[in-house]
């Protein structure tokens, strides 16, 4: 009896550690969830919204586990241990995500989606563009199930060099980008220097001065403590970024149907708080920010798209349905 109950105690412990969906000894299904930034930003406070409504609406009979600060993995690994099997749910950045859904670029092209309002239009609830990008993910064969599309907020430009008033100012700084083409081929425009590395690396590599500056939404940028290792805030507004929640096939499997349409529709609704909480989150963030002593700076954004319209005008040609699609919530 008793290496009966160490055996299941030790499969138990293998599964939790794989990160694949197990169940306890009353049957709950434990699913894990992976986001690379701290528990109070607000894509980390939608997944804890998320999971309190799962509990809830199931009577724990599945349970969602959230690891924040990149505890299971880096971003760019959780669509990857997602297809496997061995994570649950990511927390994925759309720029992350291209590489599974190429047209998913046409998102990080600089300065489409300029309001609230157009992102709303083209993102909440069953928006076009989550409906559009919904249905290629969970169509494409990949073994990945998106469950809605939230909000990163616009990005903004950090630095320890100098003041950024206009483009000429961003040249020869030398900044974390993600890992897109898009996002490198911008700064590349302005003359920056992209350095292409996981949010998780930047806070050290900014401490060893092995970059100048990131670029992140506000928020992000407040919930990480960038004052502590940046001097300089411009709000560049560059580009509107958004966040894939994504989960494995094979634990979408697992669930009754039942189940799938509480996870599903929870996570609408954990999207709806999340928005709201993003946009407290960014309202508050520039305060927080100076009043720790970062200089504040709103750069002509004419004069950055300006110097990089021929790149954009190549961009936006490349996917010419996708930015009628955006075009049409302007």
């Amino acid at each position: 009896m008793k290496k009966t109950s160490l055996y299941a105690a030790l499969l138990a412990c293998s599964l939790t550690l794989a990160g694949a969906a197990f169940q306890t000894a009353n049957a709950a299904i434990v699913m894990r969830a992976g986001h690379d930034s701290p528990e109070t930003v607000p894509v980390a406070k939608g997944l804890a919204y998320w999971a309190d409504l799962v509990n809830k609406r199931t009577n724990g009979e599945v349970q969602i586990q959230v690891f924040n600060n990149g505890t299971v993995g880096s971003a760019s690994d959780y669509a990857v241990n997602c297809q496997l099997g061995t994570l649950d749910i990511g927390a994925v950045n759309q720029s992350v995500m291209t590489s599974f859904i190429p047209d998913i670029e046409a998102i990080d092209i600089p300065y489409l989606v300029t309001s609230y309002e157009q992102a709303d239009k083209l993102f909440a609830g069953d928006g076009p563009l989550t409906k559009y990008y919904t249905d290629e993910i969970n169509n494409a064969g990949i073994n990945l199930i998106n469950l809605d599309v939230w909000e990163v907020g616009f990005r903004e430009f950090s630095n320890s060099t100098r003041p950024i008033n206009t483009a000429d100012d961003i040249a020869g700084i030398r900044l974390r980008v993600m890992d897109s083409q898009v996002h490198q081929g911008f700064w590349k425009a302005l003359g920056a220097d992209p350095v292409a590395m996981s949010w998780g690396e930047a806070y050290t590599a900014l401490q060893q001065k092995a970059i100048d500056g990131v670029e992140n939404a506000i928020s992000v940028l407040d919930g990480n403590n960038i004052n502590e290792v940046n001097d300089y805030l411009a709000m560049t507004d560059h580009n509107y970024s958004a966040i894939f929640i994504i989960m494995s096939a094979q634990t979408w499997n697992k669930l009754t149907p039942e189940q799938q349409k509480i996870v599903a529709d929870s996570a609408k609704e954990a999207g709806v708080y999340q928005r709201e909480e993003q946009r407290r989150q960014a309202e508050a963030a520039v305060n927080n920010l100076t009043s720790k002593g970062m200089t504040l700076t709103k750069p002509d954004k004419a004069s950055i798209e300006a110097k990089v319209a021929d790149f954009l005008k190549e961009q936006k040609a490349r996917y010419p349905e996708i930015i009628k699609i955006i075009d049409s919530a302007k």
